[in-house]
């Protein structure tokens, strides 16, 4: 989650991000490291600080979501390139949302509005003012068929495992990479009994881009985009038709106790839009999801080849989100893991569940630097109103665009300087 976006116009005598910076020249963001390479602070955060209001059990309910955040980066650097431990307080994003139930249709919304803060500053291009970027979250409809049986569609969550595989804001690794709390439009049928799940959709495109400056990343999910000038050997590719589907069985299920395995896939054309070819796709993954009494526990293993038909490089390809872009590995092997326990607080106002997951990403590609994520943090939430959630993490990462300074660009593709960093992020806020 975090970032410093693209800055529009080269200005005489300041590098682009992600740029060597010329003998002299400043650093548009203010924070270069020794080498003149621009630091890209934390993203923002991904999951809501507090869950979409809960849809009524008839009718239309409309929500919004107020979130602040605190970001104490122990990995950062000044403009002259020292070492230095930072701090911020600033504004995260304003959420609406929208949901709408009925005995046979269903349907929400959510956009959202981030900028006016460190993230998206001056010294990259911005204005500072909350709203600057801007995009639609998910958007969707849909019907119940039958008690076990129903269609959705617009841009929604893609049934590639669970919507959310650990407990963390930033969700874990894999969202850098693309293939968790993905939105895309089009339609999914799911059918679902106590015993099984089974969805599938297909869909022709990545959610629409929102208001920002980049060229084609002011969206909430990580997709395939055209990369801004800044990013060394982007690509220019769109993903297309893309088949996505997954099926989960219950192992076991008790009062205490709950088992279930997932197998997913997802099948899709790449296109490049400078070469004109089409290339592919192809992701596969087994999970185990468990919980006994207050734990709970997840472990997953997935496979990624892309084959993006790039003019240059195929062994990395350009993503976007949050109004910036990056290079990701197009092969490798995804594994992650997850141990967390809600606390009993008693007479205590919140309450609280510890976690802590684990992810890495083994790239197949000679001389790339494996990225990885170990994540220890708390959950916690009012009691009495529901209102006000809190995530607290403490981030290690290596070679992790999210973690430190100077990863954000090329960390998830060759990597970065593969040196371990440390961050704490704390995202608070407030539902009506």
């Amino acid at each position: 989650m975090p970032w410093t976006p693209s800055v529009p116009v080269v200005i005489e005598q300041q590098c682009v991000p992600g740029a060597a910076c010329p003998n002299g020249a400043a650093s548009p963001t203010g924070n270069a490291d020794a080498g003149g390479e621009v630091i890209l602070p934390d993203t923002p955060a991904t999951k809501p600080d507090v869950a979409p209001p809960a849809s009524p059990k008839k009718g239309l309910k409309v929500g919004a979501t107020l979130r602040g955040r605190y970001d104490l980066r122990f990995n950062d650097v000044s403009g002259s390139g020292a070492k230095r431990t930072s701090s911020h307080l600033s504004f995260d994003t304003l959420a609406l949302t929208a949901d709408y139930t009925s005995d046979r249709f269903f349907g929400a919304a959510q956009y959202r509005f981030y900028g006016g803060n460190f993230i998206y500053g001056k010294s990259a291009g911005y204005r500072e003012y909350p709203g600057e970027v801007r995009f639609l979250m998910y958007a969707y409809g849909g019907a119940k068929l039958t008690e076990s049986d129903s269609i959705t569609a617009g841009i929604q969550p893609v049934p590639f495992d669970d919507r959310y595989w650990g407990s963390s804001i930033l969700d874990d690794l894999a969202f850098v990479y693309g293939f968790e709390e993905t939105y895309n439009l089009g339609v999914k049928f799911r059918h679902e009994t106590s015993r099984y799940r089974v969805e599938v959709g297909f869909f022709p495109s990545s959610g629409p881009a929102g208001g920002g400056i980049s060229s084609d990343s002011s969206r909430y999910s990580t997709n395939i985009s055209k990369a801004d000038s800044y990013v060394p050997d982007g690509s220019r590719n769109d993903e297309r038709n893309m088949l996505i589907g997954n099926v989960s069985y219950t192992l076991a299920a008790t009062k205490t106790v709950k088992l279930s395995a997932t197998i997913s896939g997802w099948l899709s054309t790449i296109h490049n839009f400078d070469t004109r070819a089409d290339g592919s796709k192809r992701i596969f993954a087994a999970s185990l999801t468990g919980s006994k009494g207050p734990w709970h526990a997840k472990t997953l293993v997935a496979r990624q080849d892309i084959d993006p038909r790039n003019p240059g490089r195929n062994d990395m390809i350009t993503v976007g989100g949050f109004d910036a872009s990056y290079n990701i590995a197009t092969k490798g092997t995804y594994v992650f893991g997850e141990l967390g326990r809600s606390i009993d607080t008693g007479s205590l106002p919140f309450n609280v569940t510890p976690y802590v997951n684990y992810g890495r990403f083994f790239k197949d590609a000679a001389g790339f630097k494996d990225s990885e994520r170990l994540d220890i943090g708390a959950v916690w939430s009012s009691k009495k109103s529901q209102r006000v959630k809190v995530y607290s993490e403490f981030l290690i990462g290596r070679n992790d665009p999210y973690v430190g300074a100077g990863q954000f660009i090329s960390g998830a593709a060759q990597g970065g300087d593969g040196r371990l960093k440390k961050s704490i992020l704390v995202i608070f806020g407030y539902s009506i």
